[in-house]
């Protein structure tokens, strides 16, 4: 399995499907890097994730455009003819999703949260911590 993990913002609102009975989610995220040429010039290169998160989430109520997500799952790759070009697409099957919050343009709404989702996730306790005994038999 090939995994992809990625922070970007959305580029729409998600929107929930059906495919033969089985709701999901679908969304895109696009992920900015800027960076120099030779001549020192900065550009930028954005790369779109086209994602599917299966089951249905309340977690759609905060996928809006412009939210900023980090997203792990499965990766998969399409090529596509659009405009007389052969292009590359990149899929993700979400398996993680968390809400980063900031970057929105209307962020006159309630405040987001940390909000994470993942499918089957065992949820881990860690032991409590107890301080160890001092021990007064140094070698030295």
């Amino acid at each position: 399995m090939l995994v992809l993990e990625a922070i970007g913002n959305l580029g729409a609102d998600a929107i929930i499907k059906d495919l033969n009975g089985q709701k999901y989610i679908a969304f895109s995220v696009a992920h900015t890097e800027s960076y120099k040429d030779s001549q020192g010039q900065r550009h930028e290169r954005t790369t779109w994730v086209s994602c599917l998160k299966y089951g249905e989430s309340q977690v759609i109520n905060y996928l809006k455009k412009g939210t900023r997500v980090f997203i792990r799952g499965e990766l998969s790759a399409k090529a596509y003819e659009a405009g007389g070009a052969l292009q590359a697409g990149i899929n993700c099957r979400v398996r993680e999703l968390q809400l980063l919050g900031g970057n929105r343009a209307d962020q006159t709404e309630a405040p987001q949260q940390a909000v994470t989702t993942s499918a089957a996730t065992p949820t881990y306790a860690p032991p409590a911590y107890q301080q160890p005994e001092e021990v007064d038999d140094l070698p030295f």
